[in-house]
């Protein structure tokens, strides 16, 4: 019989200093360079509300409605709206269906920490977001450890990149000494995106979903990177116009979000799963308010599973 590895509890420093080495160059160096943006333009619509407020307007209402299907009355299907002369195809959304998981040897399972008992071992443990230049977070970090709620907003204008970020982080270590380990999220998300503007200037607005993995020594040393996986769930790249372009759908390993990696044993382990959205528009002389790109995306973390595999 394996004999369980004694290690020292999961704390707040721990919580510190993942938090932390998110913000370093390592986990940043993904984003899109912002350094040289345009300004803003003063770009309103007919009634005179900036332009990415009323665009943003546009796309609540649009997800409202396909929120209003019920799944009962809405399961293999699609919805379809025509809007501004273009026909968008809604996929059903899953974020309300229920989630059941079979037991097995050596599985531990993450899920949100409802009660706020912080109890690293079954929980979500700390949050973490970055925003660019043009970016919302939707969710606080408490909705993020206690409901498992991944959702940001991308946009910008010509000349201009931007990206959103947010995810859920948690804590591991190996029970019986060395150990190969699958790490298998699952994630229920929907997006939302328009390309809006009448110059042909090339837009693009993506989204991902991803893993990252990092390990230290018991006294907080000895730090490591050891994964960095994202997987694209949605990705437009375009010089023509799209207007509240929706889909949605749930990512799994069967997706490829997934990751496995060799844990050594007297090493602890901290696993972020995270929405990242991307949005950028090329530069246009004098005409930067003729080209907009915006992207949403609602998401929800129901579990992780993570699985000690014998060597």
């Amino acid at each position: 019989m394996a004999e369980t590895v004694q290690q020292r509890e999961i704390d707040e420093r721990d919580v510190a200093a993942a938090v932390e080495s998110l913000k370093s160059g390592t986990f940043r160096e993904r984003f899109l360079p912002t350094d040289r943006n345009a300004k803003n333009p003063k770009w309103t619509a007919g009634d005179g509300q900036p332009i990415d407020e009323f665009v943003r307007g546009q796309m609540t209402a649009f997800k409202e409605e396909v929120t209003a299907v019920s799944p009962q009355q809405f399961r293999g299907g699609a919805f379809e709206k025509l809007e501004s002369n273009v026909w968008v195809t809604v996929g059903h959304s899953h974020l309300n269906d229920p989630v059941v998981i079979v037991p097995q040897e050596r599985l531990h399972l993450y899920g949100p920490d409802r009660n706020n008992t912080k109890d690293w071992k079954l929980y979500y443990r700390f949050a973490w977001t970055d925003e660019g230049p043009n970016a919302i977070i939707f969710p606080s970090n408490d909705e993020i450890i206690q409901q498992g709620k991944l959702g940001c907003n991308s946009y910008a204008y010509s000349g201009q990149s931007s990206h959103a970020l947010v995810g859920a982080g948690m804590y591991f270590r190996p029970n019986y000494g060395d150990t190969r380990l699958s790490i298998r999220p699952l994630v229920q998300w929907m997006t939302t995106a328009s390309l809006t503007g009448s110059d042909p200037a090339a837009a693009a607005a993506t989204a991902s979903l991803g893993i990252y993995v990092e390990s230290w020594d018991q006294n907080g040393g000895g730090y490591f990177v050891d994964r960095d996986h994202w997987i694209t769930v949605w990705s437009h790249n375009s010089s023509g116009y799209l207007s509240n372009a929706t889909d949605s759908g749930t990512a799994s390993p069967s997706d490829g979000l997934a990751v496995d990696l060799l844990a050594v044993a007297h090493r602890k382990y901290s696993i972020f799963v995270y929405a990242w959205l991307e949005t950028t528009v090329g530069p246009q002389q004098n005409r930067n308010e003729l080209r907009f790109a915006t992207i949403d995306i609602d998401a929800t973390v129901p579990y992780v599973v993570v699985e000690e595999q014998r060597l």
